[in-house]
């Protein structure tokens, strides 16, 4: 986080939006003054943006961390000192159920404190804006100006109980109407006519409650770990990954379930295991929902993912004679593209899927939910299926490698690649060199390299797409083996 000096000689700490909101670390960044300083902001911006019109409420949510439910008072109550009612969700909400309430009841901001996946002794802010998007670059970059340019005087809040006394602050769900909405994008008659076994584990998350409503209503027989708030063990990093999910590997070992799912903090990424107990990643994921929604669904329209999410996808796009399309990480950019291009499905390597016609953002309950009944529909498994689209595409290897770099080494790396666009030596000549976001090398036989910066924490990300596990691991070692690039660490 950057700094700046007061006229009065205080270091204060400047606050900076990433791909998914404002993060900091507890009680170093994350500290309830920042938290009325970014209230502050969105007051005065929320007036800015009314041009003199009645104020809309603004919804505030919040996750399961430690302190979520404190900030996200001191958020509401900073907003109502300020005039704008606020919609309150008492209970811990996931952010899709946030987006689909601020959509559906016609608002123009919600809240959400929430880091989703990020190590739990994070936290952050989520803005979610009209239609119940994430709010894009140009919003988040007038909430910077605005919050950082406030002087260092106390922000009046009030008491959260004083504000919801004189109605200032409003209970609110929107818990019922998101169910709901769920389930009538799903074919609940074909998961409820087969006795799914399904193992849940929502990563100390959000999803815990809506999930097993939705799976309940679908007749399946849940078993569920982790559902209890982790404010302690800050080693369970809630990423839907597999370096992450050891313990609900090892539960389906034995084969007992059809199928595992994992989501994250705030309930929009989502993890698979299959009925053999094998990993599905995220890549896969997207694979399986696009080619069962055009070969099985006959559904219209094309894709969309991130420049660090398979390819594959392309080609199962250019099959069915759709387009597909790239754009850089940050789901606001998916969604864009969505809308402008109406597409189908959209997607990112970290989990993020978002499906027309239901919220206006990634939502791993419905991810999981739809993958449910492709394997009802389809009568086939992950795995069958996985080997159908192998068949007819082509199989590839993806991996990702995150290692932690110093502010040093950021600016020394940001330098060589995007300064003097100095290109790592690889094992294959490249075809194209795109700068969309971040460095990505693509390779004539449709495989790639990315190298880029996390948004979110102090990494650098490398992603790559290669033929098999040999070409991966030939890449790898060819990075650590440059001497300009000098990564700090290449697994």
């Amino acid at each position: 986080m950057q700094h700046t000096i007061s006229p009065d000689g205080r270091v204060r700490k400047m606050i900076r939006f990433g791909t998914g909101g404002w993060r900091g670390v507890i009680a170093e960044d994350f500290t309830f003054e920042n938290v009325r300083r970014v209230a502050k902001g969105m007051a005065l911006y929320a007036k800015e943006q009314s041009n003199g019109r009645e104020l809309k409420p603004i919804i505030v949510a919040y996750d399961m961390r430690f302190l979520s439910p404190a900030f996200a008072e001191t958020f509401a109550a900073v907003l109502a000192s300020n005039g704008i009612e606020v919609w309150f969700m008492k209970d811990p909400s996931p952010t899709p159920m946030v987006m689909h309430a601020v959509d559906r009841e016609g608002l123009d901001f919600g809240i959400t404190i929430t880091a989703s996946h990020n190590p739990q002794h994070y936290n952050g802010v989520k803005v979610i804006v009209k239609d119940g998007r994430d709010a894009p670059v140009e919003v988040t970059d007038a909430l910077e100006k605005i919050i950082n340019a406030l002087p260092d005087d106390p922000i009046e809040h009030g008491s959260f109980a004083q504000h919801v006394a004189e109605q200032r602050i409003k209970m609110y769900s929107g818990r019922n109407a998101y169910i709901d909405s769920l389930l009538s994008h799903i074919d609940q008659e074909a998961i409820q006519k087969r006795p799914f076994h399904i193992l849940f584990n929502p990563m100390f998350g959000t999803s815990r409650d809506i999930m097993l409503v939705c799976l309940a209503t679908l007749r399946c027989n849940v078993e569920m770990i982790n559902f209890q708030p982790d404010l302690v063990n800050v080693r369970r990093i809630p990423t839907p990954e597999r370096a992450s999910l050891g313990d609900m590997e090892w539960m389906l070992q034995d084969k007992r379930y059809d199928l595992g799912i994992a989501t994250d903090g705030d309930s929009d990424r989502i993890g698979l295991y299959d009925d053999r107990g094998e990993y599905v990643d995220a890549d896969q994921i997207l694979r399986l929902l696009y080619y069962y929604l055009k070969e099985y669904r006959g559904e219209k329209g094309g894709v969309v993912r991130n420049v660090t999410t398979t390819h594959i996808l392309d080609r199962i796009a250019r099959h069915y004679d759709e387009p597909a399309y790239e754009v850089p990480v940050g789901f606001k950019y998916i969604s864009a593209a969505m809308d402008k291009y109406d597409l189908l499905l959209g997607g990112e390597s970290s989990g993020g899927v978002k499906l027309r016609g239901h919220v206006n953002g990634k939502d791993g309950i419905f991810a999981a939910l739809l993958c449910i009944e492709m394997i009802a529909k389809t009568g086939k498994t992950i795995s069958e299926l996985g080997e159908e689209i192998n068949r007819r595409f082509g199989r590839t290897e993806t991996r990702a490698i995150n290692l932690p770099i110093t502010p040093a080494e950021k600016s020394r790396l940001q330098s060589l690649l995007f300064e003097e666009k100095y290109v790592p030596k690889l094992p294959k000549a490249s075809e194209k060199i795109s700068y969309l976001d971040g460095l990505k090398v693509y390779f004539p036989d449709d495989t790639w390299v990315c190298i880029r910066f996390s948004g979110t924490e102090p990494l650098v990300r490398i992603f790559m797409e290669q033929n098999d596990a040999e070409e991966i691991d030939e890449v790898v070692a060819a990075l650590a083996e440059d001497k300009r690039l000098a990564l700090p660490v290449v697994e």
